[in-house]
């Protein structure tokens, strides 16, 4: 399967096509995987861990491959669930990595982990950056060209929504959304983004703005108990003394 749930699983040799399924080591792939342990695969938040290979726990990149416990996302090397699983399980051509490819299942088995992965990139809608762009095993960095495509294609351009790359799946088609739906998408998912920091933001805003008002009350109150007060009015007995005699 390779590293990427998409795009990985290039033409290999050609050769008889060879299956003998359920035949297969019980102790290594005791059944097929479950409904249940694909949905606890996609309740996994973190597309990967360290150590970003085979001993990776709680990755969602390798539980669907088959090297976590589909159950605990705990790695279990010994064990094949998920996307390894089948291929243990139809025996043959499509246990051996050599030959699988020449398996017209192997076609119809990755497109359905590429479902999966395509439903966990629809579910939690990850940033490109959770995609590893280091120490990741050789050539499965985010920046490395994906073998053998040719034009070059790296493994971060295909980290994205299927529809974004031409093709949808019918089961997971969503209802057409309206005008007003697809224009404020793109904003509500910014805004989720970053929603953390804009209630920092504004948390830190409310508490200035209390301190400034506090201040500037105490500052006129404190003003105004040393200033003297003039009337507006002059007493009705000063009128007297008033002049309004020019001095022309």
């Amino acid at each position: 399967m390779g590293y990427s749930p998409r795009g990985q699983g290039g033409p290999r040799l050609l050769g008889p096509i060879l299956r003998n399924p359920g035949n297969n080591d019980k102790s290594r792939t005791p059944r097929l995987p479950s409904s249940a342990e694909v949905e606890f695969c996609l309740s996994l938040t973190q597309y990967e861990s360290g150590p970003m290979d085979k001993m990776a726990n709680y990755s969602f990149r390798n539980t669907l491959e088959g090297f976590a416990d589909p159950r605990t996302a705990i790695s279990n090397i010994s064990q094949s669930g998920l996307h390894n699983a089948l291929h243990i399980y139809m025996n043959g051509s499509m246990s051996q990595v050599q030959g699988s490819a020449n398996d017209p299942i192997f076609v119809l088995h990755h497109a359905f982990v590429d479902s999966i992965f395509e439903q966990w990139l629809r579910r939690h809608r990850p940033m490109l950056e959770v995609y590893p762009a280091a120490n990741a095993p050789i050539g499965h960095n985010r920046e490395n060209y994906m073998v053998p495509f040719i034009p070059l294609y790296r493994n971060g351009e295909f980290f994205k929504p299927s529809r974004e790359l031409g093709y949808d799946y019918e089961y997971l088609q969503e209802p057409a959304l309206d005008s007003f739906q697809e224009f404020l998408i793109p904003y509500l998912e910014q805004a989720r983004q970053i929603w953390a920091w804009l209630v920092g933001a504004a948390v830190v805003g409310g508490i200035i703005t209390a301190v400034l008002t506090g201040l500037i009350l105490a500052c006129r109150k404190k003003r105004g108990t040393f200033e003297e007060i003039q009337p507006l009015l002059i007493e009705s007995e000063d009128y007297n003394n008033v002049s309004y005699q020019s001095n022309f």
